[in-house]
């Protein structure tokens, strides 16, 4: 099973997920997805929106696939933008995943206010990085860095403020897990339910303690819940096998 893994705002995802192949069993490869502006992608222009980061990342994900069952993963921005690829392979390329794992996003489904964040002066984007707790704080308080990152996070903050769910009816057909932190004032648990209707296959909520980053604070409760949601995929996939056989 290859495990596509997408990154929060701002992230890296060469560095987010650089400890899960240590953490998942040795048959789940662990596949980051490094996006536009950061990591080994820094020299690259970010993307403010969700449709042109996701034309981003089909050619790499289709290009990386090799025949066997795929599932993706993603945290915070990540899960939402792991939910549009997981549409577009599946509707436009015709290669559904086997699993799709959303973590820390509210259900699109959900009427929401506006959020400007990314419309904050320096001074004040900075003060809600603070709150957001995902940022460390000698990186907050280095002029030189924050000067690097704001504009990363700005762009990332665009995608995610500006995303407005279209074409609902376009469902996926794979198992949906969503993970959510119980005390996370992000995505809190009673946003999360509503991502069942975003698939026709079986859906499954997982709360575990922690923040909007307990990605990070939870990450063996998080990847054990992972490889057994992926473990059953590969057991239903051996299965269908049998059958045909």
């Amino acid at each position: 099973m290859r495990l596509f893994c997408l990154p929060y705002a701002g992230g890296s995802a060469l560095r987010v997920y650089r400890d899960w192949p240590d953490l998942l069993p040795d048959d789940v490869q662990v596949w980051p997805l490094e996006l536009p502006g950061r990591g080994s992608r820094m020299a690259e222009s970010a993307c403010t929106s969700v449709d042109a980061l996701v034309d981003d990342l089909v050619p790499a994900v289709l290009s990386a696939l090799h025949g066997g069952p795929y599932a993706l993963f993603g945290h915070s921005l990540g899960g939402l933008l792991a939910f549009e690829l997981a549409r577009r392979l599946e509707h436009v390329h015709g290669r559904p995943p086997a699993h799709l794992l959303v973590s820390a996003f509210a259900a699109p489904d959900l009427p929401t206010e506006p959020d400007r964040d990314h419309l904050l002066p320096d001074d004040a984007f900075r003060a809600r990085l603070r709150e957001l707790a995902g940022t460390p704080q000698e990186v907050l308080d280095n002029d030189d860095l924050m000067d690097l990152l704001i504009p990363l996070l700005r762009a990332d903050f665009t995608a995610s403020s500006t995303y407005r769910l279209t074409s609902p009816w376009l469902t996926l057909t794979c198992p949906l897990t969503v993970f959510g932190g119980l005390d996370d004032p992000e995505a809190p648990p009673h946003t999360l339910r509503a991502w069942q209707h975003r698939t026709s296959g079986a859906f499954r909520l997982r709360l575990l303690p922690g923040d909007h980053f307990f990605l990070h604070t939870e990450s063996a409760a998080l990847t054990g819940a992972v490889s057994t949601a992926l473990v059953a995929d590969e057991a239903a996939v051996d299965r269908r096998r049998g059958r045909r056989a």
